[in-house]
């Protein structure tokens, strides 16, 4: 689905209302902020997708008399990039074949919210891509643009070569060997720029160059310039593409002298001077090509990553300068094990690296494990002491799914760590390959999460964060929100929003969750009150709790337990829990209202008609969803639809809040606005307790 920082544009075409809503909520459930319309005809298709841009298209084939090869219809005229996926009561196998042959994205049944959310995520991720691939286009056509220019305006003489015949050459090269166009070269061999007298050489040369593409090379020899006469010169050879054809570009030196010493220069600048073997710049440049080579050459690989195990302890014990001495002797070691074949890089004080070409996952695996068993048993002399060392190695495989050389690096490092984790290897000494995670949003559900929860009620071990809410209008109350998350033993948090909207948690129980996060807060805000402050805290209720008839009279009596006053506490429901139990959230906002218990409407905006949704609920505050606030200064439409919103509020007479502010600009763009409260990291992160200082509030 749509990171929190993503809002899902949404069309929906169903023949009634309440199915769109449930499609609305369903999203919501599951993590997605979404801004919806539902389609009353074709020509509000059009006005739709005429205004802006949308991401999915989710409708019921005939609903309101219209069937999908109509919607596909507009769509199309209209050149837009908009998925369908269909929704039908029953599958007919036929009818759902026919569907996806003449281009809709996904036929799901009605009732199968779980395989509907499947199949939103999939389009979605396919439309992520599809778009990520035509920006990445225009950056391609803009750099190749650039780099045009700057070849054509270069002083070194460059071609570009394919099987040994000139395919393009800058003005440079053209007068180095006397030609005035590329059209009279085009065509001719690469060799035919050499002297008679070393075209032997050139030949045995370029034959072993074309066999390992993706290393540079260097060869000195002779060239012919256009008057026939000799001179030195030092071709350097590298991997490139020109016209989407790969190829080799080759670059002219003809300065012998001056060329000498650059190369030497450059052989310098790659080597690690401690150890003598390849530095980290070198190896970062050779990964970009063994991933270039396999993203469009088809190439595989494979890198190995040693991380000496404890070397930090070593240093300590054997002193800097002596540990020196043992990364050069393992340098070496190291070196002699893997042999000429492959260059062997120190990218880190304590890690060293070498890229496999054509290497098997088996074969990398191989000689991983061969290397870890080398550096095991190496007996390293100091002097007076003898040491031995371990390597924890990761290896990641270089195929045509890698783009990106950090990544790969960093699977790499990744898997290294894992080794860490393996039964007997706490120390460290072993080998494993880097086997990516499940994507989060294909994760199975976790079938204990309800004896989590169970758990933490009778351990008493939810975490109780506070939020503060700051007041742009000089309000004097203090504001927070309350808010509750439950810690696992791998260390993640799973948010209150995550759990109440986990359907593998019964209504009891999230009924008992909410009754803690009450009685908690109202404990806390009792003992802060206590101490002088003037604070309202607001507590978010899930859609069990706002069925519960007996909770309105359950929180009066907590109240009054707890000696608070009328007003400290803010009952905060859901838009999308109140939109679906409308008549039974307008009786409990009506109950907690007749007991002098403020309420509020939360994530508002993300349903079909929020302002009809308001039109039955006596709230006094109204915090808008997060995605408002991150698409804020994405356009002036974004900016407007808010404004707009906000003053339709404001007209309600509601108190309006927007959470998520993470900047200055954002802060002075909504106090223009009116807004009453802002909410977010920007003024303070929630805490583990009401500690924030109001009266810095005067410096936003």
């Amino acid at each position: 689905m749509a990171t929190n920082q993503e809002t899902l544009h949404l069309l929906i075409h169903t023949q009634s209302q309440n199915d769109a809503e449930g499609i609305v909520s369903l999203l919501r459930n599951s993590g997605n902020a979404t801004r919806a319309h539902q389609i009353s005809s074709l020509e509000d298709l059009d006005e739709q997708l005429e205004q802006k841009s949308w991401d999915l298209l989710i409708a019921e084939d005939g609903a309101n008399g219209v069937h999908y090869p109509s919607l596909q219809e507009r769509i199309r005229r209209l050149n837009k990039d908009l998925p369908i996926i269909l929704i039908s009561k029953e599958i007919d196998l036929i009818a759902m074949e026919n569907a996806l042959r003449h281009g809709v994205c996904s036929v799901v049944p009605r009732d199968e919210s779980n395989l509907m959310v499947l199949a939103i995520q999939r389009e979605l991720r396919h439309l992520k891509h599809r778009r990520e691939l035509r920006s990445i286009e225009v950056r391609l056509r803009d750099a190749e643009k650039r780099a045009q220019a700057l070849l054509e305006s270069s002083r070194d003489a460059v071609a570009y070569v394919h099987d040994g015949m000139h395919i393009f050459a800058n003005p440079s090269y053209l007068s180095m060997f006397g030609y005035s166009s590329v059209d009279e070269l085009e065509g001719m061999p690469l060799m035919d720029m050499v002297d008679s007298s070393g075209q032997g050489d050139f030949k045995r040369f370029f034959k072993k160059y074309l066999n390992a593409p993706h290393k540079e090379s260097e060869l000195s020899t002779l060239g012919v310039d256009g008057d026939g006469q000799l001179f030195p010169m030092q071709m350097n050879f590298s991997p490139a593409s020109y016209a989407e054809e790969r190829c080799t570009m080759v670059t002219i030196h003809s300065h012998a002298k001056n060329t000498a010493l650059e190369d030497k220069l450059r052989k310098v600048s790659n080597i690690d001077m401690m150890t003598g073997l390849y530095n980290k710049p070198y190896f970062i440049a050779q990964l970009e090509i063994a991933v270039d080579n396999a993203v469009l050459g088809g190439s595989n690989g494979a890198i190995i990553y040693m991380n000496i195990d404890g070397f930090g302890k070593i240093k300590s014990e054997v002193g800097i300068s002596r540990a020196d001495t043992v990364l050069s002797e393992l340098s070496q070691s190291l070196k002699k094990t893997i042999g000429s074949d492959h260059s062997l890089a120190r990218i880190s004080e304590d890690i060293f690296a070498t890229i496999l070409t054509g290497y098997s996952s088996d074969q990398a695996m191989k000689l991983a494990e061969q290397l870890r068993s080398h550096v095991e048993g190496l007996l390293i002399d100091l002097g007076d002491r003898t040491i031995t060392v371990t390597t924890s190695i990761g290896v990641a495989l270089i195929n045509d799914t890698c783009s990106r050389p950090e990544d790969v690096l960093q699977n790499a490092h990744t898997a290294s760590e894992q080794v860490h984790q393996q039964p007997d290897h706490h120390n460290g000494n072993g080998v494993m390959l880097f086997v990516p995670d499940i994507p989060e949003d294909v994760v199975v559900a976790d079938v204990s999460i309800e004896e989590a929860v169970t758990d933490a009620l009778r351990q008493n071990s939810f975490q109780l964060l506070f939020q503060p809410k700051i007041s742009l209008r000089g309000e004097d109350v203090e504001h927070y929100e309350a808010l509750m998350q439950l810690p696992l033993a791998d260390g993640r948090c799973i948010s209150s929003d995550e759990l109440m909207n986990n359907p593998d948690i019964n209504e009891g129980l999230k009924r008992k969750v909410d009754r803690w996060v009450l009685l908690n807060t109202l404990k806390q805000l009792g003992e802060h009150r206590q101490q002088g402050h003037n604070s309202r805290v607001f507590v978010n209720l899930a859609t069990p709790s706002i069925q519960d008839d007996s909770l309105p009279n359950w929180i009066s009596v907590a109240m009054r337990a707890a000696r608070l006053p009328k007003g400290s506490l803010v009952i905060q429901l859901a838009e999308d829990s109140a939109t679906r139990v409308l008549k039974q959230a307008q009786h409990f906002v009506s109950e907690l209202n007749a007991s002098g218990i403020t309420t509020a409407l939360n994530h508002f905006g993300c349903s079909l008609n929020p302002l009809r949704t308001l039109q039955h609920l006596a709230v006094e505050y109204v915090k808008l969803d997060g995605s408002y606030t991150n698409e804020l200064g994405q356009s002036p439409e974004n900016q407007q639809q808010l404004q707009t919103l906000l003053t339709a509020l404001h007209e309600a007479e509601k108190k309006t809040v927007i959470p998520m502010v993470d900047s200055a600009s954002t802060l002075a763009s909504l106090w223009q606005m009116g807004v009453h409260f802002v909410q977010g990291d920007y003024v303070q992160a929630p805490q583990s307790s009401m500690n924030y200082n109001f009266e810095e509030e005067s410096s936003f």
